[in-house]
């Protein structure tokens, strides 16, 4: 049990350091702040991936109603 603490812990790190790293890079690249690139990958680009696979979900949803009513 401990072990696999200790591996959950060590991914949190990894993952959390891993997002930090791109965040600063991707100011960089964008001649932004760190705080303006997360706002926005954040505030709207999450949102915005959001809602375009919900309207996917809809739309399959859409075509294999049609497609069980043949």
């Amino acid at each position: 049990m401990n072990t696999l603490y200790q591996l959950a812990e060590r991914f949190v790190e990894v993952a959390f350091w891993y997002c930090c790293d791109f965040m600063v890079n991707l100011a960089n690249l964008t001649h932004s702040s760190y705080d303006e690139a997360n706002t926005w990958v954040l505030l709207l680009g999450l949102p915005g991936v959001l809602a375009l696979l919900l309207g996917v979900r809809v739309g399959q949803w859409f075509q294999l109603r049609q497609l069980r009513r043949r």
